[in-house]
Formats: structure tokens, C-alpha cells, sequence
């Protein structure tokens, strides 16, 4: 009788632990929560890297869509926060759609799920583009994009050096140096 009791009992916690959800319990973040991301990306950034045959790439944040100029495209898109590690660190992502010719004249649709993360070094607020990198460094910085108000051209984060200047692993296995004398 007792470990029925016991049973019983801890059902019973854990159905009256459970509760109603909030309101915004399905959006993964609170109001506040929201309203400080939306408030931090707030404005136009640049990508601190112009490439030779297109334009500078602009993110402009209002509430929580982006409008973009990436490589000559246009568009918006709701942006979602993927991962929130502190109020001055936390990711984003968005996706878009895309027309390409390829070389056989077959037009393919593309979409692009760039992902960035906003971080502060120095007081200077970043939004860095990461990818996974298979080459054995695994996480990358692709791009870092700089408020116009702290725009400088060709910034590189020290998240970036670190990161980036990681040497990659061997893809095959070396065989070791032969020892003096044989």
C-alpha cells in the first residue's frame, strides 16, 4: 500500500507542477526576451567585406524582420532566435529564395539559411555569419557585419582570428618521420 501511496503522490506532483503554458510559450522567448534581441539588431549593418562583382551585403533589423541586399538580392524575411547564451550573445537565422541559371540552362531554385551571431567585443556590437566547416575546424565566421554608426572596412573580429586561423586536420593519415640512422 505504501509504494502505491508513493506513486500516487509523485503523479500528483508532477501533474500540478505542470500547469497551464503561457501565452508565448510556443514562440521559445518571452516578450522581454524579444522586444532586447529586436532592440540590439535594430538598424543597418554592413558586411565589413566588399567582394569584387557585387555590391556591399546590408542587413536592415525593424521588430523582427530583416530586409536584406545580399549579393544583388533583395527581399525580407522574419528572422527566429536560435540560440540566446546571454543578453550580449545569442544567434539568429532566416531563410530566402532564389532563382539560378546553371551552365546546362536549367533555371534551379536555391534557398539560403544564413546564420548569425550577434556578440560584443570591446563595446562594438558584431553580427558574425557562421558555417560549419568540414574540413576539420568545424565552426567558421564567413562574414561580419558592422552598424553603419561603427562601420570600418575590412574588419575581422577575434572571434573571427580564432576561428578562422585554426589549421585544418589532415584528411589522410601521415606516416611518421623516419628516425636518423635508418
Amino acid at each position: 500500500m505504501k509504494v502505491f501511496s508513493m506513486i500516487a503522490a509523485a503523479l500528483l506532483s508532477i501533474v500540478s507542477g505542470a500547469g497551464t503554458p503561457s501565452p508565448d510559450a510556443g514562440s521559445g522567448k518571452s516578450d522581454k526576451e524579444a522586444d532586447d534581441v529586436s532592440a540590439r539588431l535594430k538598424g543597418e549593418w554592413l558586411n565589413t567585406v566588399k567582394y569584387e562583382n557585387s555590391p556591399r551585403s546590408v542587413l536592415r533589423f525593424e521588430g523582427n524582420k530583416v530586409n536584406f541586399e545580399l549579393f544583388g538580392r533583395t527581399g525580407s524575411a522574419e528572422y527566429k532566435v536560435t540560440e540566446k547564451k546571454a543578453a550580449d550573445k545569442f544567434s539568429i537565422t532566416f531563410s530566402y529564395s532564389y532563382k539560378v541559371k546553371r551552365g546546362n540552362g536549367r533555371i534551379v531554385e536555391y534557398t539560403d539559411r544564413p546564420e548569425l551571431m550577434f556578440h560584443v567585443e570591446n563595446g562594438r556590437p558584431i553580427l558574425s555569419e557562421t558555417v560549419f566547416e568540414f574540413d576539420g575546424r568545424g565552426l567558421i565566421i564567413m562574414g561580419e557585419y558592422l552598424r553603419k554608426e561603427d562601420f570600418v572596412d575590412g574588419f575581422h573580429s577575434e572571434l573571427s582570428h580564432q576561428l578562422n586561423d585554426r589549421a585544418p586536420v589532415p584528411t589522410m593519415m601521415e606516416e611518421p618521420p623516419k628516425a636518423e640512422g635508418n
